[in-house]
């Protein structure tokens, strides 16, 4: 299953770094495209037009626009827009950290979406911008974690470096402990034995779910450490601390749900847990997706000897994420099966 620890898409990781940026000053127009988006994304692209035909030469509206072009950009041509209106953001405003990061992200993902050799120009511009946004304002932790995933991600020719995504997370845990072990640990995870994985656990959970986390960097550092220890009465214990610790949060009963599922036993209270999940309006930041949900369900239906009911979440699994190979196989078999019987 997709890890909920790292950036999904550039989309996802679009929305997330802009339409919640913490301690941040706004303005209007930029405000008005966040919250429009988080609900239609068609109406956010309107209100930014219409932003921009009234104020031309206003620059929030001209960044109000590239955010819009960015929630609904699918190919780079979209991305090429959302930069476009993001440069002549920063022309008009060039003194505002909170528009160079908004050109730096439109960047940076613009140079995700063309790939190749193609992505280096953009992603170099990208990088600058973000580094300009935190020469305006050191504290600007959006800016310096974009920073972060960049250096960590990027390869040397485009100026990624791991010791200065180590620096930068460091920087930013100075100024946010939540986003700061979110950044630590996506660095130290492919090694980290599970002493070290106990430890950023123990750092995280005490964060993990409150009003601080509300981007969910600290629930996805728990979440991430209890899933992925060797031991499986290690995972057992930290798991259920986590849901002790936040028996309300469904992200902390999905693992303890995903557990179980391993395991083959409390399927009933499994059961229980991933339809509840499933049912739910929307998710929570960095929340295990819907499709996963789907799919660990169906893992439980064809535990309790359900296969009918197992191939139609693995179908809605698959369904949702066309990429995923897991409940694609999975259809594939049970289909055979279910014919075969």
């Amino acid at each position: 299953m997709m890890s909920t620890a790292q950036p999904r898409s550039a989309l996802a990781l679009f929305s997330m770094m802009l339409f919640a940026t913490p301690a941040v000053a706004q303005t209007l127009a930029i405000d008005s495209v966040k919250v429009l988006a988080g609900a239609d994304r068609e109406s956010a692209l309107t209100y930014a037009e219409a932003a921009v035909a009234a104020s031309p030469d206003d620059a929030d509206a001209q960044c109000a626009l590239s955010l819009a072009y960015g929630v609904v950009a699918d190919d780079p041509d979209g991305w090429e827009l959302a930069v476009d209106a993001a440069e002549r953001c920063v022309e008009l405003g060039p003194n505002s950290a909170e528009h160079q990061f908004i050109l730096g992200v439109s960047s940076v993902e613009l140079a995700g979406a063309k790939g190749g050799m193609g992505a280096l120009g953009p992603a170099k511009r990208g990088k600058a911008a973000l580094e300009r946004a935190i020469e305006l304002d050191p504290n600007h932790v959006p800016a310096r974690l974009q920073l972060f995933y960049y250096l960590w991600q990027a390869p040397g020719i485009a100026g990624g470096s791991k010791r200065k995504a180590k620096r930068q997370a460091e920087e930013i845990e100075q100024r946010d402990p939540v986003a700061g072990v979110h950044a630590r640990w996506l660095l130290a995870a492919e090694k980290a034995k599970d002493e070290d994985r106990v430890e950023f656990f123990d750092t995280a959970l005490p964060l993990a779910g409150t009003p601080a986390d509300s981007q969910g960097y600290a629930m996805s550092v728990a979440t991430a450490t209890a899933a992925s220890v060797d031991s499986d009465a290690l995972a057992e214990r930290l798991v259920g601390r986590l849901y002790q610790a936040r028996p309300d949060d469904p992200r902390a009963g999905y693992y303890r749900a995903r557990l179980w599922t391993l395991q083959g036993r409390n399927l009933e209270e499994a059961q229980t847990i991933f339809e509840a999940y499933i049912a739910q309006p929307e998710l929570l930041p960095r929340a295990p997706s819907f499709a996963g949900a789907h799919w660990r369900l169906g893992l439980v239906y064809e535990k309790q000897g359900r296969k009918n009911d197992a191939l139609e979440q693995y179908r809605a699994a698959a369904e949702l994420f066309p990429n995923w190979e897991a409940p694609r196989e999975d259809v594939e078999r049970l289909e055979k099966e279910i014919g075969r019987s």
